[in-house]
Parts: structure tokens; C-alpha cells; sequence
């Protein structure tokens, strides 16, 4: 969750506040037998009561909550699974998050001592396990991670293309081989090499392993350990993967790990660094953060502190996917870019570096123009006619319509005032994205154009500066803010929050 600037609303602190709470429920709605019951068909609440053994009145209560929060549905008095709950909280689900539930405590009670890992220091909540006591927390948490990986790993592949029919993928720190076995069933004539500790490829059952996939069990941060390894499959790979791998280390370990495990890769092999960073989104600073209650040394790091390892280990490359879960994929190569990349983060790290605080990509078909905002330009803006960027001299409807046709991605921003500097850094926005390889790259500015006190009845002044604003070819910005998550409001006070919004177009 990410609190703007223009977000002062009580419902927000509420979230924030009572968030723990809708865990609480999901977390019953499984032990108490609910999900199960639900799973095998419909039940009435009498009937569901009865199976369940719940209190009538407290039953009745929390079924009701159920409902209302969209756990649950109701037809005709009858209790069905919703649609999320199929997915993530039924057992038959290949996308189920059971276990994930199950571990959540686990980590929750190093979370509740989050101010004395900040005035101790990291590490100071991790003590020693008994045996027993660490394999029942590894199976736990070797359970939920896989869970996770289930729904991860589908995104991840989906997003890496331009393959070629066969090939050698290794996985560094493969964990049960989730990642691996998904990637060799949508590419059936690669190898795969599963790389792990010994208790973790212990671990994974035989009958589950594919043909085409080999586990190698290893230390991977003990440098003669990965040595044996390399020496196997030297410069072999053409996909390096290191999942979820790089933010238990600190960088004097991600270092060297990265640079000896760099020479599996053939040398024009691709080095996928799948994570989450802690400048991309507010899930991964606050998985920063719980890196440092449950590791020793481990963090989430930065876009640029990443392609700076990697360039290290002789990876000058990188492109950056974003996934739908808020993790990104890092593609690195040595000596050519890999092209299957269509991701406009390095524009939105742009814009949040450079001053805007929201930063949301969206296709421009989601983009309307409508008569009725038009017609508030004419009839009733006192610069009506006045400004160069403004209704009569601005591209009419139609105009904009078929202009958005003649582009697939856009980025919508937000920024503050003053008004002047928000036109500017929108135009560097826009310098940027042409310089970066968008040659049709356009922005759309938010309010009148403000380069002179007054127009030139005559001709304008500054025509290399001068941007239409959206609402001058009758965008309902109020609309396409709230659908991008920017909350938008009329400013009643003095003192109310103001806000800009434009448009950056590109292909």
C-alpha cells in the first residue's frame, strides 16, 4: 500500500490500522472447516453451522462477515466459495495459499519486535534451532514458499520470451524446483538444473522430478561447494536464474556469488534476477523490512544496486520486467540487450526521482474523451480562447481519439504545484522517453499553458513548449486518475491538497 500525497482520508488509516484483522478472518475461515465444507458444494447457514459445530449466534456473525468481505457468496439462501476463495484458500487450487496462511504467525512474532531489531541491529532476533525445531520450520516454510512460487513462476515465464527450442536453464537456490518444472513444461525440449541446499533437494519427492530436470545439491555461498558445479556445466546455461535468492544475502555475499555462478552462463546467455525491490513499490521496501526481523543479513535492494552487481560480474546489461505481483525481473546480458522487454519502468522511476509523486502505467484504450468536458472549457473557464493550449486552438475529440489510436502504453502522472515546474519536468519526462527510444513519445499537461502571463492574441512564443492540456481535448481527468488509483477531489478549502495530473505518451 502506497499513502499519496493527495490521500488524507480516515478510511486509509483505518486499512492501515485494522489490516491484521482480515487475516485473522481468512486465517478461520480456514481452521474452523468453512473453505473445506464450501469446497465439496453449497450449504445453507443452518447447514453449514450444523457440519461446521460453530456457535449459532458467533456462526451466524462470522459467516455473515465472510460475505460481506467477499470470501464467501450468497443465492437464494445458499453459501457458495467466491471466486477468490477458489483460488487461493481452496486446497483442489493449483494457485492455493493454504500454507502461506499457515506460516504468516511464524514470521509475525519476529514482526512484533521490529524496534529491537532497529536498536539493536539486524540479526538480533535469530537464535539457534534445535534439530527438530529447524526441520519443522524449513518444511513449514519450504510449504509456503512453494505456494507462492506456484503463482510467481507463471508470471515470471509468461513474461520472458524469444527463446530458443532448447537449451540448459540452472536455477541458483532452486528450492523444490517450482520455477524449473514450470518453465520445462512450457519448454519441453530444455534441461534444467536444480541447485540447493542438501536439505532442501532431500526434500523433493522423486516422483515428482521430470526427466529433463537434475537436482545438484550444494551449498551455493560456499565457493568450493558452487565451484563443483561450475565445473560441471561451465559456460553452459542459457538461463541463470536466481529467484528469491539475492535478498537473503548481504552484498559482500551476492557479489562473489553472482560473479562465480556467472561462469555457467554461455556468453550469450540471459541471468534472470526475479525479486523484489525496494524502490519499485511500497511491497518491496516493506519486504526490506522483513528481511531485517527474520535474516541476518539479508534486504531487499534497489534497481541500480542490483544492475551495479551485476555489472560487476560482467553483466552490462539489464532490462526490467514488471510482474503483476509486485515483484520484477531483472534480464541481464553481456554483450547485447535482451529485446522481449516492453516495460516502462525505467520512464516511471524517471518521473518519481524527478518530483511527480504517482507514476501509473495504463493502456491509452482506457482513455475517453467526452463532449461534456469540452463544453466546461467553453462555457465555463474565464481563458477560454485566451490560451494557446486551450479550447478553440486544442485537437477537438475526435482529434484526440484517433491520436490515442496510434499508441499501445501511456503513463499517467501526478505531481504538485507550482504550476510552471510541473510543465517543466513533464517536458524532461517526455526528453527522456524520446532519448530513451520512444521516437513518438508526447505528453498531455495538466492545466493552461503557463510560459507567458498572457497569450499573443497573434501566434505563441514558446510552440517547442506548448502541450495541450487533457481537459482541453475533453479527457475526464478526475475519472482517469481514480481508475489509476490517484484519488482526485474538487478543492473546497483554502488549504486543500492541489495536484496536477498529465499524460505521457509512447509506443
Amino acid at each position: 500500500m502506497n499513502i499519496l500525497p493527495s490521500d488524507n482520508s480516515y478510511s486509509t488509516f483505518c486499512d492501515l490500522t485494522s489490516g491484521y484483522r482480515m487475516f485473522c478472518v481468512m486465517s478461520e475461515a480456514l481452521s474452523s472447516g468453512i473453505i473445506d465444507v464450501l469446497d465439496q458444494g453449497e450449504y445453507s447457514v443452518e447447514e453449514l453451522l450444523a457440519v461446521t459445530t460453530l456457535h449459532s449466534e458467533e456462526g451466524r456473525r462470522f459467516i455473515e462477515l465472510l460475505v460481506s468481505v467477499g470470501l464467501l457468496e450468497q443465492y437464494d439462501g445458499r453459501l457458495y466459495l467466491s471466486r477468490f476463495s477458489r483460488t487461493y484458500l481452496s486446497r483442489t487450487s493449483s494457485a492455493s495459499q493454504r500454507h502461506v496462511i499457515e506460516f504468516e504467525p511464524t514470521l509475525m512474532e519476529n514482526w512484533r519486535k521490529l524496534g529491537t531489531v532497529l536498536r539493536e541491529g539486524q540479526g538480533t532476533l535469530i537464535r539457534e534451532q534445535s534439530d527438530d525445531d529447524y526441520r519443522e520450520r524449513l518444511q513449514l516454510f519450504q510449504r509456503a514458499m512453494t505456494e507462492a512460487a506456484e503463482v510467481r513462476c507463471r508470471e515470471l515465464w509468461d513474461a520472458v520470451t524469444l527463446l530458443p527450442e532448447r537449451g540448459l536453464i540452472i536455477d541458483i537456490g532452486a528450492g523444490n524446483g517450482t520455477y524449473l518444472q514450470e518453465f520445462l513444461a512450457r519448454h519441453p525440449e530444455w534441461r534444467g538444473i536444480a541447485c540447493d541446499l542438501p536439505d532442501v533437494c532431500a526434500g523433493v519427492t522423486a516422483e515428482a522430478v521430470p526427466e529433463n530436470l537434475t537436482y545438484h545439491p550444494c551449498n551455493i555461498l560456499d565457493r568450493e561447494e558452487l565451484a563443483g558445479v561450475v565445473a560441471t556445466y561451465r559456460a553452459q546455461a542459457d538461463i541463470l536464474l536466481f529467484s528469491n535468492i539475492c535478498h537473503c544475502y548481504s552484498p559482500d555475499e551476492n557479489g562473489p556469488l553472482l560473479l562465480q555462478a556467472g561462469e555457467l552462463l554461455a556468453d550469450d546467455g540471459l541471468l534472470i534476477v526475479h525479486d523484489f525491490f525496494r524502490d519499485a513499490n511500497s511491497y518491496g521496501a516493506l519486504y526490506d523490512l522483513h528481511m531485517l526481523v527474520n535474516t541476518y543479513s539479508g534486504r531487499s535492494y534497489t534497481v541500480a544496486e542490483t544492475a551495479a552487481m551485476l555489472c560487476s560480474a560482467g553483466f552490462g546489461y539489464h532490462a526490467v520486467i514488471e510482474l503483476p505481483s509486485r515483484s520484477l525481473a531483472l534480464v541481464a546480458t553481456r554483450a547485447t540487450p535482451y529485446p522481449g522487454v516492453s516495460s516502462l519502468f525505467a520512464m516511471k522511476s524517471h518521473a518519481l526521482s524527478h518530483g511527480f509523486f504517482a507514476a501509473v502505467e495504463l493502456d491509452p484504450a482506457r482513455i475517453r474523451s467526452e463532449a461534456w468536458v469540452r463544453a466546461k472549457c467553453t462555457y465555463g473557464c474565464s481563458q477560454y480562447g485566451k490560451r494557446w493550449s486551450c479550447p478553440p486552438h486544442t485537437m477537438d475529440q475526435a482529434g484526440f481519439q484517433e491520436l490515442l489510436g496510434c499508441y499501445s502504453r501511456a503513463l499517467l502522472v501526478a505531481g504538485q504545484p507550482p504550476l510552471r515546474d510541473f510543465q517543466e519536468k513533464l517536458l524532461e519526462l517526455e526528453r527522456e522517453a524520446f532519448l530513451g527510444g520512444f521516437k513518438k513519445a508526447l505528453i498531455f499537461s495538466g492545466g493552461p499553458c503557463c510560459w507567458c502571463e498572457s497569450c499573443d492574441e497573434t501566434r505563441c512564443h514558446f510552440p517547442e513548449k506548448r502541450r495541450p492540456s487533457l481537459e482541453s481535448c475533453g479527457c475526464d481527468v478526475f475519472a482517469l486518475a481514480e481508475s489509476c488509483g490517484i484519488p482526485v477531489a474538487p478543492l473546497r478549502n483554502s488549504d486543500d491538497f492541489v495536484q496536477y495530473v498529465g499524460l505521457l505518451l509512447v509506443d
